[in-house]
């Protein structure tokens, strides 16, 4: 297994679209629907096993522009977009391992990390974000669909 930041070309962003059509198909996740070229931001981490990407997480810098309680205007932060693992690889500590690579990476260009999930199982979801890479739990919104 080895990570790196990828330099994104027509053949590695292929199969970055092809893994997110796996994640849609899963269904674990309110709403995901498979990248397209467009969806893909450097930077781009990814886990490799026998030459095949089997994990990836990327996302995107902005400026913070309406005041929150929590973070001020004009703060720069980076978007976790996203963080995602073969099924067959999963609970290996490979999205943490991503993660740490990607904060690394742009730690001194950002004042937060930033992330949102529409996962189905929250207890897990938030066990790995909170428990395993540290981030606080802000706020959540909740829905009930009505018949």
């Amino acid at each position: 297994m080895r990570y790196e930041l990828l330099k994104l070309n027509d053949s590695n962003a292929q199969s970055l679209i092809e893994m997110s059509k796996k994640w849609e198909a899963e269904q674990c996740t309110w709403g995901i629907v498979a990248n397209s070229l467009s969806d893909l931001t450097e930077p781009i981490f990814v886990a490799i096993d026998n030459d095949k990407i089997i994990g990836y997480t990327f996302g995107h810098f902005y400026v913070v522009e309406n005041k929150t309680s929590y973070i001020e205007i004009g703060s720069k932060c980076f978007m976790v977009d996203e963080i995602y693992v073969n099924p067959a690889y999963r609970n290996q500590g490979i999205g943490k391992t991503l993660f740490r690579m990607l904060e690394e990476y742009v730690k001194s260009d950002c004042q937060y990390i930033t992330g949102s999930t529409s996962t189905k199982d929250y207890k897990k979801i938030l066990n790995f974000y909170v428990d395993e890479l540290d981030m606080n739990f802000h706020s959540a919104f909740l829905i009930k669909k009505m018949n």
